[in-house]
């Protein structure tokens, strides 16, 4: 009768120790272990690292640059003049538990650089006259929107 037993326990043990198991393949992968849904730590270097199963989960994130393009949007400069503005950013995740616990997703992500971005430049383009973004100071408000946008997103995660 012991012998017959043998084998399912095995089975059963083996099973549970794939389960518990999870690889981050790739040097340009984070995970986040999520316990019952809730976040709980977070991997971003590559090896073998334990869960416990059934409990907890390993979800994978990139850690390479992420390109974000807007569709084009009209902007009002100081004298109230119409521009036409198609932005674009890269963006890579840097703190991954934080980036799952605001934002959870690149879907997500997307739509708040989009406020994030779209927001810092309207308020900055709104700061100069039409001839001063076109002729002078293109250079200095890109940089001041970039920089801007930088310490917003930092809040979830993210750097541009």
């Amino acid at each position: 009768m012991r012998k017959e037993l043998i084998i399912p326990v095995i089975i059963v043990a083996a099973f549970v120790a794939f389960k518990s198991l999870f690889i981050i393949v790739d040097v340009t992968e984070h995970a986040v272990i999520t316990q019952l849904g809730k976040p709980v730590k977070s991997h971003s270097t590559p090896g073998l690292y334990f869960k416990m199963p059934f409990v907890q989960k390993a979800i994978f994130m990139s850690k390479k640059l992420i390109e974000y393009d807007a569709s084009s949007s009209e902007i009002l400069t100081k004298d109230k003049k119409a521009l036409v503005i198609d932005n674009y950013c890269r963006w890579r995740i840097t703190d991954p538990l934080k980036f799952y616990l605001t934002v959870r997703d690149y879907r997500s992500a997307f739509h708040r650089l989009d406020d994030i971005i779209y927001s810092e430049m309207r308020n900055e383009l709104g700061k100069h006259d039409l001839i001063d973004v076109i002729k002078t100071n293109r250079g200095v408000i890109m940089e001041n929107v970039t920089k801007l946008s930088r310490e917003k997103a930092l809040e979830y995660g993210i750097d541009i």
